[in-house]
């Protein structure tokens, strides 16, 4: 799969998976997630690093074709870290479709990536940066507008450090956030190219997952990244169209289909007015969902 076929992929629900857990690997390739992150960073501890490449290594040698056409991510340690460059060797014999950069503060993480990538032979992996530090926020139209040239194709929040790093109170409903969260859609809609939501750590509290990512999706992110199966179903039916919206996108195109209708600009659809940006906001979010008109 190439950079510009993935940027098409459905990302609603993105599971981490600790890359030093074989058994959780297997579990995740069954699972109806879009994209599994197979982690060497956070959710490894320091003296096992190695083993966790090592493990990962040879489970994605042995296992890539098992994992049903879901985008398989590695998230590699940070660029500052002594296992950057191991982790980045890592990948060209493993083929996974990006690698996920954590805590990008600037347009040479993303780039020293892709040319390490590129001399190893891994021309065609993507590059997803974690934003995860206010630092990163500051800085964030730079590294995307120059990050597109090295493949980044995806954002993914880090919510857990950014509150960490900035001492910020997120409150009821990460309200104290949304400013922060609402610029980062921004960009990444400037320069084309997806965001994923930061993860709920209370994997129980349901509820509050399909809070969070209703309002991610109405802010115009993609999906959201999770820690548990428990988490897939909520997070799937939260970020995909519901009948209505599909139906009401339908109604859009079959009129503006329709021969009094070819030659114009605005038609009245049940009483609303509705625009020629309405019918490619219908025709592209048809196309996304892979919907048939």
């Amino acid at each position: 799969m190439n950079m510009e076929e993935s940027m098409k992929r459905s990302l609603r629900s993105v599971l981490y998976v600790p890359g030093i857990n074989e058994k959780a690997m297997r579990k995740a390739a069954t699972l109806p997630v879009d994209a599994i992150v197979l982690d060497l960073e956070d959710s490894v501890l320091h003296e096992r690093k190695s083993e966790a490449r090592d493990t990962l290594s040879r489970f994605l040698t042995a296992n890539r074709s098992g994992f049903h056409g879901k985008y398989v991510v590695v998230r590699v340690n940070g660029r500052d870290t002594e296992f950057w460059d191991d982790d980045l060797d890592m990948v060209t014999p493993a083929r996974p479709d990006a690698v996920l950069l954590p805590k990008v503060i600037d347009p040479d993480i993303p780039r020293n990536a892709r040319e390490k990538l590129n001399k190893g032979g891994s021309e065609s992996t993507a590059i997803w940066c974690m934003i995860e530090n206010p630092l990163g926020i500051l800085k964030l139209e730079s590294i995307v507008e120059n990050g597109r040239a090295d493949g980044v194709e995806c954002l993914v929040l880090g919510t857990n450090d950014l509150i960490k790093d900035s001492d910020i109170d997120p409150g009821e409903g990460r309200k104290n956030l949304i400013p922060w969260l609402a610029h980062v859609t921004l960009v990444a809609k400037s320069f084309n190219i997806q965001v994923i939501d930061g993860v709920l750590n209370n994997i129980h509290d349901l509820d509050a997952l399909k809070a969070e990512s209703e309002v991610a999706k109405a802010m115009g992110m993609s999906g959201k990244t999770i820690i548990h199966p428990l988490q897939v179903e909520t997070v799937n039916r939260c970020f995909s169209p519901s009948v209505e919206e599909l139906d009401h996108w339908r109604r859009i195109v079959h009129a503006y289909s329709l021969p009094e209708n070819v030659g114009k600009g605005v038609i009245n659809l049940d009483g609303v007015m509705v625009e020629r940006l309405h019918l490619e906001i219908a025709n592209r979010q048809l196309r996304d969902y892979g919907s048939d008109v």
